[in-house]
């Protein structure tokens, strides 16, 4: 069966790195392609398991999963 992921940040009140990040699209390009190979890979040396990735969610669509879960 498939399995969720989040991207998470830390809130502004504990760091300022991200303060400008809200959705998964104000993160860098060349970051969200470093994600989705980690995510296409990281199964490859497990026989028999495999990843697809479905696409991305924003950041309702990740509330939504984690109250899910």
């Amino acid at each position: 069966g498939g399995d969720a992921k989040v991207i998470a940040v830390p809130h502004d009140k504990l760091s300022q790195l991200y303060v400008d990040v809200k959705e998964y699209t104000d993160l860098p390009p060349l970051l969200l392609e470093q994600i989705k190979h980690f995510f296409e890979n990281y199964k490859d040396l497990e026989k028999g398991k495999w990843v697809k990735i479905e696409g991305w969610g924003n950041a309702d669509a990740a509330r939504a999963e984690i109250t899910k879960s």
